[in-house]
């Protein structure tokens, strides 16, 4: 009995270890849809650096070779991605927040990914 206790009290540690790295990969629960508004709200806080999240919009023109400007309806925001972005074309993108402290920079998503809105 104490044995089969102990099996189960391993493998139940081991299978809450493995849901602990699932949640580790950026394609897991941390990006959450949101608004370039409630992105500009959360600038400067601390905690708030390299969250994940989800934007829907436009990307309205390219800056350079990697930085882009891109809409929502609540804002504009600089996207900084090594992926070429389509221009006009309605997207949804996915990345992290790279805060501008102190209005040093500008306040802008490092794009991970995007893919055409449906």
């Amino acid at each position: 009995m104490k044995k089969l206790l102990l099996v189960t009290s391993v493998l139940l540690s081991l299978g809450g270890f493995a849901a602990l790295n699932a949640n580790d990969s950026p394609d897991a629960n941390k990006y959450h849809l949101t608004t370039i508004k409630w992105v500009e709200g959360i600038q400067n806080g601390l905690d708030n650096d390299n969250k994940y999240v989800v934007l829907e919009g436009r990307v309205t023109k390219q800056l350079d070779d990697d930085s882009y400007q891109f809409s929502d309806g609540t804002g504009t925001i600089e996207l900084d991605s090594d992926i070429k972005l389509p221009v006009g074309t309605k997207i949804v993108v996915r990345g992290e927040v790279d805060q501008a402290f102190l209005h040093i920079g500008p306040l802008e998503i490092n794009v991970a990914s995007w893919r055409h809105d449906s």
